[in-house]
């Protein structure tokens, strides 16, 4: 019984090292600075925007064009240039070569892309979490 206490003690602190690994990596600010961003694709298709689960273009929004998995333009479509894992233009791929660009007030501000090595890349799903969208 000890040890069986101990293993779970250890997998219950490296998930939450984890955890928090990720979310240290983005902050509060990181969640106003791209506030509204537009997601725009290298083809120049518009992808949505970041920003809470209530507005009709965000990508957290389950219910928008943007944020349903079916949308031929979501990057939450496992099956779209945009969503996939294959895809260079992927925001989902680990090394698209193009992922989608941040644009705010004209200014590219970052890269959505789940590439932990692109610079001034930022996680998607990270986002969500840290955000609270």
């Amino acid at each position: 019984m000890k040890i069986k206490n101990i293993i779970f003690s250890s997998s219950l602190m490296a998930v939450t090292f984890i955890s928090f690994s990720v979310k240290a990596e983005l902050s509060s600010w990181d969640c106003y600075k791209l506030e509204g961003a537009k997601i725009i694709a290298e083809d120049g298709t518009y992808l949505g925007t970041l920003d809470d689960s209530y507005k009709s273009d965000s990508i957290y929004n389950d219910y928008s064009d943007y944020g349903n998995e079916y949308n031929s333009d979501s990057v939450w479509n496992d099956y779209s240039d945009y969503g996939n894992e294959y895809s260079s233009q992927s925001a989902m791929n680990d090394s698209a070569s193009e992922p989608p660009v941040l644009l705010k007030d004209g200014e590219v501000v970052g890269k959505l892309t789940t590439n932990d090595y692109e610079y001034e890349g930022v996680n998607p799903k990270a986002l969500k979490e840290v955000c609270d969208w």
